[in-house]
Parts: C-alpha cells; sequence; structure tokens
C-alpha cells in the first residue's frame, strides 16, 4: 500500500447545521471531524507515506512519522471501507 497512490471518492459536504460531512458515490453520508476531513482532503495523489509525513509536520509540535502510522492506516481503511478513498 506503501506505494500506492490514494485517490479520493465523494465530497465534502457541511449540512444544514454546520456539520462536516463525507458523501461516497452512493450518496452515503458520515459526519467526520475537521481532523478527517484533511487527512480526506490531503489523500489525493499521495501514497500511505507522503500523507503520514505531512500529517506529522502539522501543528505546533512536530510528530514523528512512525507516531502518525498506526491510527492513519485505520482511518484509511475507515474511508476505503465507506467508499471514500481507492
Amino acid at each position: 500500500m506503501e506505494g500506492v497512490k490514494f485517490k479520493r471518492k465523494g465530497e465534502l459536504l457541511k449540512d444544514e447545521e454546520g456539520n462536516l460531512l463525507l458523501v461516497n458515490e452512493l450518496n452515503e453520508a458520515y459526519r467526520v471531524d475537521e481532523i478527517v476531513a484533511y487527512i480526506w482532503s490531503i489523500c489525493e495523489g499521495k501514497t500511505f507515506d507522503e500523507v503520514a509525513s505531512e500529517l506529522a509536520s502539522q501543528g505546533e509540535v512536530e510528530v514523528e512519522v512512525e507516531e502518525v502510522k498506526p491510527p492513519l492506516q485505520d482511518l484509511i481503511s475507515k474511508l476505503r471501507s465507506a467508499s471514500l478513498i481507492e
């Protein structure tokens, strides 16, 4: 998986209450927070390692890439299961 570039599917929307929603091509909506929406948005055309590196360097405190990989792997699996990334 590390060499494969991700392709986003679906779209990011806000509902009438301002909640962020990721909606797949089957029109199934998933409420997400800003972090999940950000990760989904940066995945397009990047490998797992590229996304992990970018995520680790965000914020005021830089985090080791290896610390980011396990939770990121879990999230990527969930996004794939929801048909929001391939």
